[in-house]
């Protein structure tokens, strides 16, 4: 896999332990980038903003990536340094058949933050690796967090926005794209800094000497000093009088969580400034201002190292050039950092944390993540090539003949249950979602293994891959030719970039490529064979099936049955051995046909007194109200309806109702609704609705 890199660094082959040849491979940088020899010694200098590091080893069959791991840096002399460690395709795993060293500088201006990322599960309330401040960071701590007496007073009082409204919504809005976290400050380190870098130049710098050598950090003596006693950090103990009593609270209510490796995750920093409302003593908000200081990768056991540069010189120390040792004291507070995790193809926060404050040159923080807002993309193993569809994972077994046998289209497995009507039934709580007999609309995304990290490379050879669709009943089948994209890790940060295209192409390689036919390219392939820095989140998705594209009959929008198939073929264009998978969807891009006309009272004697204001007299207060109502799929996909009335105020309202003078019901608030219990997995006789009623 790659190491992600930031600023300028110098990479030297520390040593190489391998029978197989070695080499590593620079991309995305201004300068050094190409292929370098893994034979110790070699050094180069690389210059760049965002780039990335490959290792790749040789085992006679071809130029393959190496799995690779980081260790933490440390500083030695004036420098930064650390080392990347990696184990080629031979049988150890002591990963040390090439070890690359990084060093750069230490200056003033350059921060390191380096840690370990880990994925928490379970009835966990805050973040396990938060203290002080303590911070719920998921929509489900927040509920358990409420039915805590001492924490709902807490949060109604510093957070009252964030409490849900007591009755529940039966349709209630999308969930927001990520959950802003709630900070328990409760040793006031969100409100005031409690350190702070206190500079002073050891020796003169003539006025010859560069800027970077002079602001290296081996010129200064730097010192941590505690804020703790200054008039503001008073205020804040009176604020917070009852904070150790929250904190014990806090302390015994804790419930175990459950934590795995953050693995080959992309992690976003953003320096963060307070508001004067923070400043003040108040809640963390996450409305301060902003800046993006970049990006960098987890390695296989959720390790990282990332570095940015935040200007300690200008203002603060713009005239230490003319001062003598001892002359002059300047105080720098550190910056306060925010890590999210960002998707590209679309754009979507998944996750972010509440600041780290107070960050020093050379910072370890160890990172917790919730798994319900971070879903790792982890590399195959004998998976199918449709193994999920969105966050529906499609079980059974692949479809390899791309048979439309009703027992070959059926994929029953981890709780889901798609048929061969093309219907979906999910049960799994991973989909994040539960349905019975649900059809398929809007834009799909298409996950699946096209690379086996069991296999060797050689034997992984899916290069190019096609996907064809056809609905049922007809024999036409139709390539997808969307574009998609994907995007490189060192490209991120440029402006309007949303990725490298994936394809269509049309190559002209031999077999059944020979030019005419869309095929995309095979990255999963390319990322551990090639070394190319593909964004490996999402790796596994390899198209958004834009669905409205293939369901219109004749300029009418028809929903129906459809297959969708998926090819592998090799570098000659040759369709590869088992690579071909298959399965059958509904897909269904009509709205629901929901209706009601204007409600009408019976009796037009009755006086309309304008505003949707009716004046009865005492005689007139029984007359009837018609109006009709509908809520009708022809295709059988509704699940549920209900019909109800209120009026205000809320007092009881006593209603006959009568519905086409078929059936009376009688009493209170009680209106028709319809749903088919008979409609669970495998059965799916279908429900349309009013008609059916």
């Amino acid at each position: 896999m790659i190491i992600s890199m930031q600023g300028n660094w110098t990479v030297a082959v520390k040593s190489k332990s391998a029978a197989y040849s070695q080499r590593f491979v620079v991309q995305g940088a201004i300068s050094g980038n190409g292929i370098h020899s893994g034979i110790p010694g070699t050094s180069v200098s690389v210059i760049g903003t965002q780039w990335s590091i490959s290792i790749q080893n040789d085992p006679g069959t071809g130029w393959q990536s190496s799995s690779t791991k980081l260790k933490y840096p440390h500083k030695v002399g004036s420098h930064y340094e650390f080392d990347i460690l990696s184990n080629d395709a031979g049988g150890d795993t002591d990963f040390d058949d090439l070890i690359l060293t990084c060093s750069t500088p230490a200056t003033i201006n350059d921060f390191i933050i380096y840690g370990n990322v880990t994925l928490y599960d379970g009835r966990c309330i805050f973040n396990p690796c938060r203290r002080f401040p303590y911070v719920i960071e998921t929509n489900a701590g927040l509920i358990s967090a409420l039915k805590n007496p001492r924490l709902s007073d807490w949060i109604k009082q510093y957070y009252p926005e964030r409490i849900p409204p007591i009755k529940v919504n039966p349709n209630p809005p999308d969930p927001a794209p990520y959950f802003k976290p709630i900070v328990f400050d409760l040793g006031g380190e969100a409100m005031q800094p409690k350190t702070a870098l206190h500079y002073t130049r050891k020796a003169v710098v003539e006025k010859k000497v560069t800027k970077e050598t002079s602001d290296s950090l081996s010129n200064f003596l730097v010192k941590d000093f505690d804020l703790k006693s200054t008039s503001n950090s008073k205020s804040v103990s009176a604020m917070l009088p009852d904070a150790a009593d929250l904190a014990s609270v806090i302390g015994g209510i804790q419930f175990p969580c459950f934590t795995n490796a953050g693995s080959n995750l992309t992690l976003t920093f953003e320096e963060y400034d307070r508001t004067a409302a923070e400043l003040s003593g108040g809640a963390y908000t996450g409305t301060g201002n902003r800046r993006l200081l970049g990006d960098t990768i987890t390695d296989m056991n959720g390790n990282y190292i990332f570095r940015f540069s935040f200007d300690m010189t200008l203002p603060y120390l713009e005239d230490a050039y003319d001062v003598a040792p001892g002359e002059d004291i300047n105080t720098v507070v550190y910056p306060d950092i925010i890590v999210k995790v960002v998707e590209y193809s679309p754009f979507e926060v998944k996750y972010e944390s509440a600041p780290f404050y107070n960050i020093s040159n050379l910072k370890r923080i160890d990172l917790c993540l919730p798994q319900s807002s971070v879903q790792v993309t982890s590399a195959c193993f004998n998976g199918n090539l449709i193994g999920s569809l969105g966050n529906v994972f499609i079980g059974g077994n692949q479809n390899t003949l791309g048979s439309t046998a009703a027992s070959s289209l059926r994929r029953y497995g981890d709780s889901n249950y798609l048929e061969e009507t093309g219907t979906i039934s999910v049960n799994s709580s991973l989909a994040g979602f539960s349905i019975e007999c649900a059809a398929w609309t809007g834009t799909i995304d298409m996950k699946g293994c096209m690379y086996d990290t069991k296999k060797s490379a050689t034997d992984n050879k899916i290069k190019w891959y096609t996907i064809r669709i056809m609905r049922a009943g007809t024999l036409a089948w139709e390539y997808v030719s969307q574009n998609y994209k994907h995007p490189k890790f060192s490209k991120r940060n440029l402006p309007n970039y949303i990725g490298d295209d994936v394809g269509p192409f049309y190559p002209n390689v031999g077999g059944s490529l020979t030019g005419h036919v869309p095929a995309y390219i095979n990255i999963q392939r390319e990322i551990f064979v090639d070394g190319i820095d593909w964004e490996f989140s999402n790796l596994d998705r390899y198209m958004q099936l834009n669905s409205a594209l293939y369901d219109v009959i004749a300029g009418v929008r028809t929903p129906g049955k459809f297959y969708v198939r998926v090819d592998g073929y090799d570098a000659s264009g040759n369709h590869v051995t088992n690579a071909t998978d298959l399965i059958a969807l509904f897909i269904h891009n009509n709205g629901l046909n929901f209706r009601m006309s204007t409600p009408a009272l019976t009796d037009n004697t009755i006086l309309n007194a304008g505003c949707g204001l009716y004046r009865l007299t005492n005689t007139q207060l029984k007359t009837p109200v018609a109006f009709s109502f509908q809520a009708n799929d022809p295709y059988g996909f509704v699940d549920n309806y209900v019909l109800s009335m209120t009026r205000c105020p809320g007092t009881s309202l006593d209603l006959t109702s009568n519905i086409e003078a078929a059936f009376t019901i009688a009493g209170g608030h009680t209106f028709p609704g319809g749903h088919n219990p008979s409609n669970v997995h495998h059965a799916c006789p279908g429900y349309s609705g009013t008609i059916d009623d």
